[in-house]
């Protein structure tokens, strides 16, 4: 299937319906430009099959985003961490003397 976008300038290009499934976890992170979003985002508005994928992703994502946010590491590792960090400081620090 293939969306032909409004008069918009920024947004004139012919997208496919494959091209905007395939980019919507670009789209749900922000990591294309903003003309690419406003094309995106208006195909999903007009596109039902494209925006109940879309809804998919979106759930799937905000499952991800509140199963994982949160997680702390165990205090063991954050300890190495540390101290790993404070030798390496202390290595630099007599490697520039």
């Amino acid at each position: 299937m293939t969306f032909q976008p409004g008069n918009r300038p920024e947004a004139r290009a012919e997208i496919e319906c494959s091209e905007v499934i395939g980019e919507v976890y670009l789209y749900l992170d922000a990591e294309c430009s903003e003309v690419r979003r406003l094309a995106i985002r208006q195909h999903l508005e007009e596109c039902s099959p494209c925006l109940a994928e879309y809804g998919i992703e979106q759930e799937v994502r905000t499952l991800v985003h509140r199963c994982c946010t949160g997680e702390t590491a165990p205090q063991e590792v954050k300890d190495r961490l540390r101290t790993k960090l404070a030798n390496l400081c202390a290595e630099k620090q007599v490697d520039e003397v």
